[in-house]
């Protein structure tokens, strides 16, 4: 169910509370709403468009607010919920919405103090920038107490602009708690300002383009695929690899290099997507003994889950030291391979773009002082949704796409094709993957460096990808902090590497 309805809304928690008695119309003025202040213009508006109300008295108690429980109740029923049975005696009128809120995701988790309790200011521009489907990647922020990608997104669009002080300095006053009048502004900059005008939609979201970040120079004329199924570039140069984790069981590493495999990217460890615990990858030994003796050149990478700056630099510290016995046969990237798995109980369930690219940096930063090459690797819905790329483009990137050619619209030096490859040597499906960039023995044998130069094709993100799964672990939820967040569900998505 599209659960984007924003200006109804918005407009609805503006109204009369569905908890006390309906409040009646009042005049064209409101009493306590003079001409003179700021938000006269909009509420006036909107109430002459019906859209909001007042109070018996002829106010317009501007500076009253929402619960939690009204909102809750109040979203529910505008994206199309059917309204359930009343509360139980005793219990808060609001109660029978939650197990509603959960199941919609309106909310990450849910304690029932907090259904009297009043939305900040940082919350409902939270909850207005995901009704309106758009993410947490923005520009820099105006505001000298809020960095939030949502809020930055909100004001970049128009729809709220924070306070200026007279020495030109712009808050934006998170903490504070949102009140009637700034909602009203809020709903009618919705209503005309366009704000995902310009936007690329991709599945439930829209998204920008990002400044900054170079365009993809690829098109699909380059690629062909031979009939066992491995793809070739005309471009320029490229070279066949593979990724690998214990999953794979006993490899024969001169039977693969005998099978015109160039490369291998092997697992080292992972973070468990649901306990958030740290493991290695108890094959990594022997692969990447087996790989450098056959002749391969060799990369690495680690399966991250890091929802902190301090997990990521605790993933990146245990990677290293796993490859510091191989660290003179690395010739080719160490890879931050941040995935999302486990939907709303994996325990990145609602952590924000921001501090995922945050964490990756963080890894990648580690990777790079050690003296490797750090590469982050994303299919379309972690590079478009879940990361912002243009923090990242200092390092290189590998995109996950099963198709016949990339429809990524931003550079990128390894490409992996698919996860249903057939290599000698190797007893079950591979990922099969393209570099693009002279590393290893490539860069000795080709002094060429790089693709050829060609009109790239303008792609735009495709609404919907092959799936191609893995088995993944279970684990308990992990609860976050109390918000109201109406999202899609997570799409199933290629690219998962375990």
């Amino acid at each position: 169910m599209k659960k984007r309805i924003a200006i109804l809304l918005l407009a609805v928690l503006l109204a009369a509370s569905s908890s006390t008695t309906a409040l009646a119309a009042p005049g064209p003025l409101f009493s306590d709403l003079p001409e003179d202040r700021w938000s006269h213009q909009y509420v006036s508006d909107l109430y002459r468009q019906g859209v909001v109300n007042g109070y018996p008295d002829g106010t317009f108690q501007p500076f009253g607010s929402v619960t939690y429980g009204e909102a809750f109740k109040l979203i529910l029923l505008s994206i199309g919920v059917e309204e359930p049975a009343p509360a139980q005696p005793g219990e808060h009128w609001a109660m029978p919405y939650v197990e509603l809120a959960l199941d919609n995701r309106l909310m990450y988790a849910f304690n029932a103090s907090y259904l009297n309790a009043i939305p900040t200011r940082l919350t409902v521009a939270r909850m207005t920038a995901r009704a309106l489907d758009l993410t947490d990647i923005s520009g820099p922020s105006p505001y000298a107490d809020c960095e939030d990608g949502y809020v930055v997104e909100l004001y970049e669009k128009g729809i709220m602009d924070g306070f200026l002080s007279e020495d030109g300095v712009r808050t934006f006053q998170p903490d504070k708690p949102i009140s009637r009048e700034e909602l009203a502004a809020i709903v009618w900059r919705v209503g005309h300002n366009e704000p995902t005008k310009g936007m690329i939609r991709f599945n439930n979201y829209y998204i920008d383009k990002l400044e900054g970040v170079p365009a993809s120079p690829f098109n699909s004329g380059q690629f062909s695929r031979d009939d066992r199924g491995r793809i070739s570039y005309s471009g320029g140069y490229f070279a066949h690899g593979i990724d690998v984790s214990g999953h794979k069981g006993i490899i024969d590493w001169e039977a693969v290099a005998a099978d015109g495999i160039d490369f291998a990217i092997i697992r080292a460890g992972n973070r468990a997507w649901g306990s958030g615990v740290l493991m290695e990858d108890s094959k990594f030994e022997g692969n990447m003994q087996g790989a450098i003796a056959a002749g391969l050149d060799v990369g690495a990478y680690y399966f991250s889950n890091a929802i902190t700056v301090a997990e990521a630099e605790e993933e990146a510290d245990a990677f290293l030291a796993r490859l510091e016995p191989y660290k003179e046969h690395i010739t080719y990237p160490v890879v931050c391979d941040w995935e999302y798995l486990g939907g709303n109980e994996s325990r990145a369930y609602g952590v924000d773009a921001r501090i995922i690219t945050q964490c990756i940096d963080a890894f990648c930063k580690k990777v790079e002082a050690a003296g490797y090459t750090p590469m982050v690797y994303f299919n379309a819905y972690c590079g478009y949704v879940k990361m912002d790329l243009s923090k990242l483009t200092q390092y290189q990137f590998w995109f996950a796409e099963y198709t016949n050619s990339p429809s990524c619209m931003y550079h990128f030096q390894f490409w992996q094709y698919s996860s249903k490859g057939k290599v000698a040597g190797i007893g079950s499906d591979v990922d099969m993957n393209l570099c693009f960039v002279l590393f290893g023995k490539g860069a000795g044998e080709n002094p060429d460096p790089g693709p050829e130069e060609t009109d790239p094709v303008e792609t735009e993100p495709v609404e919907t990808a092959p799936v191609e799964t893995a088995p993944v672990e279970t684990a308990p939820v992990e609860t976050a902090p109390v918000e109201t967040v109406p999202v899609e569900p997570e799409p199933t998505v290629p690219g998962i590497m375990v």
